[in-house]
């Protein structure tokens, strides 16, 4: 084995150690926290039952609104996948109500227990503007690994009564996607992100 060789293998094993997780694991770990458009979260605290199917991987996602609306818990759990039987646990807590031209805002953190990973924190506002039948959403993040602040934003747009079409930017990612509701609390969303991931969703939003 030459010296240059011998000098790339030792770089590459350095780069693996420094480096605690890839760009794509980073990515799974900021989807689903808390009830969400596809991934992230919204300014909205809930309780909702949601069934995920996203690439091939699937997971159940429980949230609970507490003290009326003013907390929201959540565990989602991985039923496949490279986080299977996994359940990180995420709580938001509402800093301000919607009403008027004031958006709806919470703190959040995702992954309490650290399952799979570190904590993340972040902020996130919705905004309905019923006169155009849509939902706006954004927010940021502390990204887990570099740091970083992060933004993503989202919005929601009925089209026909029983139809939404919705879009979400994340990571640098787009995805596009529709919601049909045929009963009131049941959703069912079909999407795609980044052109290539296929997610199906079965929401039901609950008012107890």
């Amino acid at each position: 084995m030459t010296l240059g060789r011998i000098l790339r293998l030792l770089l590459a094993l350095v780069v693996a150690i420094a480096v605690p997780a890839s760009a794509e694991d980073n990515v799974k770990r900021t989807r689903y926290m808390g009830t969400a458009v596809f991934s992230m979260p919204t300014g909205y605290t809930r309780s909702a039952t949601n069934y995920i199917n996203d690439n091939s991987h699937s997971a159940f996602m429980l949230s609970q609104a507490m003290f009326g609306d003013l907390v929201e818990l959540s565990m989602l759990r991985h039923l496949s996948g490279d986080f299977k039987g996994k359940n990180p646990m995420s709580v938001k807590i509402k800093l301000l109500e919607e009403g008027g031209a004031l958006p709806s805002i919470v703190y959040g953190a995702s992954d309490l227990t650290k399952a799979i990973g570190s904590k993340i924190f972040y902020f996130a506002a919705s905004k309905s503007i019923e006169a155009f039948g849509a939902h706006l959403h954004g927010g940021i993040y502390k990204d887990p690994i570099t740091s970083d602040r992060k933004t993503f934003y989202g919005v929601e747009k009925m089209v026909l009564p029983l139809i939404t079409l919705s879009a979400e930017r994340s990571d640098e990612v787009n995805t596009f996607g529709v919601k049909l509701s045929p009963y009131p609390g049941v959703s069912l969303e079909v999407g795609q992100r980044d052109a290539k991931e296929e997610i199906y969703n079965i929401n039901y939003f609950r008012s107890f």
